[in-house]
Formats: structure tokens, C-alpha cells, sequence
């Protein structure tokens, strides 16, 4: 009976294992596929070519005119911060002034010896002249005038036996005095020299104004301690504005001083006048490039730090083909122009690229970075990122 009530278990016990694998089967054929990781889908487009017109689009940035950096001339702690960025100021309002009252202590230290070296001017002064009105004037007081009673008689003696020569005493008395007289006053300019170092310290503990303008940049705030060479705040006058492009080599001959072209201001399609304001006289040999700055016009609209672009004449390029990409593919690092390039392996990278003019229909041409045939991001999110380093 027992070995019968075993084997039912066993029995029972395999059915329901295998109904549970059966089940368990089932739920799984009735379950979705899980998805499959794959690669990336980029929205790409190839870059294609077209005909350009006779200007190269050069782009820059739009710079104040007048910008000083105004640094810290001796250490000490930031007592006054005139303001905030933005704020404007005329030519002479004070800007940071320093903690001065150490140095105004020194200054009267320095005073009181100047006061105390003229003194000793005067004392010496008098000196000499006691020696030279009266000689020996003190050892005589001493014993009511009778060594210099005995002199009358005793120095043409000492002369003659040669063991003295008192006129040449006298000199060198008055010699010494007159040595005293001199080194006082030299005290008197030592003084002097340190009172107006001290002043210049003081001034130099003042940032002013130099011309009318706005804080673009402070970095400092009040008790700040500085050192000498520290910058202060960064100063400028933006209504004079102008445009700052580095110009190929290769083109510095279609450009001269005075000359006007057109210019364009970041986000808007209105065309501005600019005028070649100074071409420098050096090239970076790293770029082949050279610094050229366009003067804006007072009523441009433009503001400091925009990207601006500068139409630059260049007959060589009529007609020619340039790779063309949609504004929508650039993406923007600080004021250089980018796309990102799709890889033979899928991968993404960045490129730095110089844009020319505008072709129509929201599409601009490309001087270098791409070539055309190329796989570029048509619209790249802001958090896109290169995959290739």
C-alpha cells in the first residue's frame, strides 16, 4: 500500500512539471519580440554643388573700437566696484578704486620726515657758518676765548716748525661742515622722492574712465585681494562698432582702406554698409590669413560679440561650383561655423567649416571644410556629439 501512494506521487509530481513547461512555453510564443538593438538613424543629406556669383561671404565678429583692460598697479584690497556689466560711465568716473589707508599712513610718516630732514638742513646751514665767522668758535667758548689768544702766537710757531698748519684746519673744518649741509639735503630730497611715490600709489590704487563707454566684463568684486597685473574690468565704448575678420591672403588685393562693401549681422537677412577701416600690415602663417577690420555704421543695429558675415568681390569665383549645404546643418561654436560629417562607418565628427554666400531657398556655399558628395547631419540636435575623436 505505501509503495503504491509513492509511485501516485512521482506520478503526480512529473504531470505538473510538464504542464508547467508547457504553459511556460505557451506564454513565451504569445510574448513580442524584444526590440533589436540596431545603429543610429541620422537624418543625412549628401552635399551637393552650385554655381556661385562673383563675392566670397567672409564671416567675423563685431568688436568695439575703443576696449582697454584695466589691470591692478599695486596689491591691495578692492574697497569700490562702480558697478555691473552693462552700466555706462563718462571719460573719468572712477571704475575700482583699492583700500588706500595704509598708504596715506605711510605718507605721513614720509612727511614728518621730510619736515625733520629740513630741520636738519637749517642746522647744518648754520654750522658752516659758525666755522666760517667764527672758528673753533666752540673750543674757545669753553675757556673764555684764551686758546684762540694763544693761537696768535702759538700757529706761527707750529707753522714754521712745520707740525701743523692751522688755514688748512680751518678748511677742512669748513669742508666738513659744508659735507653736512649737503648730505642734510639730500635727506630733504629722499623725502621728497617718497612722498610722491607714495602719491602715485595712491592714484595708481584708483581705476578712472578713460573715455566714455559700458563695464563689458568685471572681475573683481569688493574685498577682493589683488595683486599687481590682476585685471580689474574690461571697458568699452560700443557705440563705435566694427567688424574683425580674418581675410585669405589671396584676397587682400580685391580690398583697400576706405573701400565699402556690404556686410550682413548675425539673424537678420538686411544688408548693412561697412568700410575697410585698417588692413594689418602682418599675416597669420599658420592660416595664411590677415586681420582686416570693417568700420560699422552708427545705426547698424549691430551689438558687440555678434557674428557677422562680410561680401568680399572675387570675379575668379563667377560661375564656379562650391559645395552647398541648408543653414539648418551649421551648428554654431562660439563665433566659428560647424557641420557634423557622417563616416563610412556610421560614426559622426565635427567639422569646422568657412560658409560663403547665400544660394536661395535657406542654403549657403561652403569655401573649405566639406567637399562636395559628402554625408552631413541636415539638422543636428543641440546635445549631438561627435563619435569619432
Amino acid at each position: 500500500m505505501k509503495r503504491f501512494f509513492v509511485t501516485s506521487a512521482i506520478v503526480a509530481s512529473s504531470a505538473f512539471i510538464g504542464f508547467s513547461v508547457l504553459n511556460h512555453e505557451a506564454e513565451a510564443e504569445n510574448q513580442p519580440p524584444k526590440a533589436v538593438a540596431s545603429a543610429p538613424v541620422y537624418d543625412a543629406i549628401t552635399v551637393r554643388s552650385s554655381s556661385l556669383g562673383g563675392s566670397i561671404v567672409l564671416g567675423g565678429s563685431v568688436l568695439p573700437v575703443k576696449t582697454v583692460n584695466l589691470s591692478a598697479q599695486m596689491p591691495g584690497d578692492v574697497k569700490f566696484v562702480a558697478g555691473q556689466e552693462g552700466d555706462s560711465f563718462k571719460k573719468g568716473d572712477l571704475l575700482v578704486s583699492l583700500d588706500t589707508a595704509a598708504l596715506y599712513a605711510k605718507r605721513k610718516q614720509a612727511e614728518s620726515q621730510y619736515y625733520s630732514a629740513q630741520a636738519g638742513v637749517r642746522n647744518a646751514e648754520q654750522q658752516y657758518r659758525r666755522e666760517l665767522v667764527s672758528p673753533n668758535s666752540q673750543a674757545n667758548s669753553m675757556l673764555g676765548g684764551a686758546p684762540d689768544m694763544f693761537s696768535m702766537f702759538s700757529d706761527p710757531f707750529r707753522n714754521m716748525a712745520g707740525e701743523g698748519n692751522p688755514g688748512y684746519e680751518k678748511y677742512s673744518n669748513l669742508y666738513q661742515y659744508q659735507i653736512g649741509t649737503e648730505t642734510a639735503r639730500n635727506q630733504v630730497d629722499q623725502a621728497l622722492a617718497a612722498i610722491k611715490e607714495l602719491d602715485e600709489n595712491i592714484i595708481n590704487a584708483h581705476s578712472y574712465a578713460p573715455f566714455d563707454g559700458v563695464i563689458v566684463k568685471k572681475m573683481v568684486e569688493v574685498g577682493d585681494i589683488i595683486q599687481p597685473g590682476m585685471p580689474l574690468v574690461t571697458f568699452a565704448n560700443i557705440d563705435n562698432l566694427q567688424i574683425q575678420v580674418e581675410v585669405p591672403n589671396k584676397l587682400l588685393n580685391m580690398l583697400s582702406t576706405g573701400q565699402s562693401l556690404k556686410a550682413r549681422l548675425d539673424g537678420s537677412d538686411q544688408l548693412v554698409d561697412v568700410t575697410v577701416d585698417r588692413i594689418y600690415p602682418s599675416a597669420d602663417a599658420a592660416g595664411h590669413t590677415t586681420t582686416v577690420k570693417f568700420k560699422l555704421a552708427d545705426n547698424s543695429g549691430a551689438r558687440s560679440g555678434m557674428y557677422a558675415e562680410v561680401m568680399v568681390a572675387d570675379p575668379a569665383k563667377a560661375g564656379s561650383q562650391a559645395p552647398v549645404i541648408p543653414e539648418s546643418a551649421i551648428i554654431w561654436r562660439g563665433s566659428l561655423p560647424a557641420v557634423y560629417k557622417l563616416t563610412d562607418a556610421g560614426q559622426i565628427k565635427m567639422r569646422l567649416v568657412r560658409i560663403g554666400e547665400r544660394v536661395g531657398q535657406g542654403n549657403v556655399s561652403v569655401i573649405s571644410g566639406i567637399s562636395v558628395g559628402d554625408r552631413i547631419l541636415a539638422n543636428p540636435a543641440s546635445n549631438t556629439r561627435s563619435s569619432v575623436q
